[in-house]
């Protein structure tokens, strides 16, 4: 029954800059308020009171547009569909509207559930019935007869719209426009206090011993009272009625006009709440991938930085190695044996120096972009680094 119109701040800044506020509101199928808040939460700067009713000339200058690039989505009511589903709309044949007075021709469902209600032991005056077997109800014994009465003529006036019923593991359900809404015909049944039995008297020397008789006795009791309600069971939009109950105006079978054009208005809500929810799951998903893609740049970033140090570090450590070994040379004697044994010294060393210095082990290695990355359960990694860190 509702659809999602969606913006950009760009397009919202220019609608609103063109047009008044009301008039966009009552395009888009929301409140003038309603698109003020969306305007101002997607920093859009309206245009002030009074600004429409000057002339062109004396009208202050238009703001900067908003640098948000989120999209506005309105959540509004498809007129159109809502027009289909009232009453005078969905029902075409006022026959299939009646309830008959007397069961007869039971539809197999109700004859299946009569069965069963009548074999039925009781529990606090309601009848105790298994839903995954026949219809569902929570009604007294004496009511038996008006709820079937009430199944038929529902089921009956529903399989001429083309909905089908049926029994499955959480219970009796219609099917409308390919969603199962759950149904239970209730009665209302009340709850009363029972006094508690007077004790027995005492008689001249008796020994006093716990009234057990009392301690067992019943405290509650249950009173039918006839009163009906059919409940669609239902994850659906706010606001959709799913109840139908007795009243003053009318019991429920006045109310089967009503309650088949509710079938319909709920199967389109629960269809447009499976929407909206498969939307914000994707909108989340879409949010979490994004935080997972930014964190992981910047674990890539962190980790070739930190290359970069170690690197420069090795190559630095490589340098003062080169010169310390070129400070012994000028150092040592000129003698022969100072020198053989120098000769030795400085070939080695420069094999040390080689092995650190990166420029000379791996230069491939140096200039690499690629890193691995660790593999995390909860998307994040640890922040922390190692030595100075030398960018903000």
């Amino acid at each position: 029954m509702y659809v999602e119109k969606t913006f950009t701040p760009q397009q919202l800044f220019e609608m609103v800059w063109e047009r008044p506020v009301l008039i966009i509101a009552k395009e888009i199928g929301v409140s003038d308020v309603g698109l003020s808040k969306a305007c101002r939460k997607a920093g859009i700067t309206l245009p002030a009171r009074g600004h429409w009713a000057k002339p062109v000339s004396e009208r202050p200058r238009r703001p900067k547009p908003p640098a948000s690039t989120t999209p506005v989505t309105f959540h509004v009511l498809n007129v159109e569909k809502a027009a289909r589903l009232r009453p005078e709309n969905v029902i075409k044949d006022p026959k299939i509207l009646i309830v008959p007075t007397e069961l007869s021709d039971p539809h197999p469902l109700v004859k299946k559930w009569l069965s069963a209600a009548r074999k039925a032991k009781e529990l606090n005056s309601a009848l105790v019935l298994d839903k995954t077997k026949v219809l569902n109800s929570h009604i007294s014994r004496n009511e038996v007869d008006r709820c079937a009465r009430l199944y038929d003529g529902l089921i009956k006036a529903s399989e001429s719209l083309g909905y089908t019923w049926g029994v499955g593991s959480k219970g009796s359900f219609v099917r409308v426009d390919r969603e199962e809404l759950l149904i239970t015909i209730q009665e209302r049944i009340k709850r009363f206090d029972i006094p508690p039995p007077p004790p027995k008297p005492f008689k001249p020397g008796q020994q006093w011993r716990p009234d057990v008789t009392a301690m067992r006795a019943a405290r509650f009791g249950w009173e039918p009272t006839g009163v009906f309600s059919l409940i669609v069971d239902a994850r659906s939009e706010v606001l959709t009625q799913k109840t139908w109950t007795d009243s003053k105006t009318g019991k429920l079978e006045s109310k089967l006009g009503q309650i088949l054009a509710g079938f319909a208005r709920i199967a389109l809500s629960v269809k447009a709440q499976r929407s909206s929810e498969e939307a914000s799951h994707r909108r989340r998903a879409d949010e979490e991938r994004v935080r997972k893609e930014r964190i992981e740049q910047q674990h890539r970033l962190d980790k070739l930085r930190q290359n970069l140090t170690e690197n420069l570090e090795s190559w630095e450590r490589a340098q003062r190695l080169q010169a310390f070994i070129q400070a012994t040379v000028k150092a040592s004697s000129k003698d022969e044996a100072t020198q053989m044994t120098l000769a030795m010294w400085v070939s080695w060393a420069r094999q040390q120096v080689e092995l650190l210095d990166p420029l000379k082990v791996d230069i491939y290695k140096v200039i690499e972009m690629s890193v691995d990355l660790p593999n995390s359960e909860y998307g994040y990694w640890s922040s922390s680094k190692q030595g100075d860190d030398w960018w903000p």
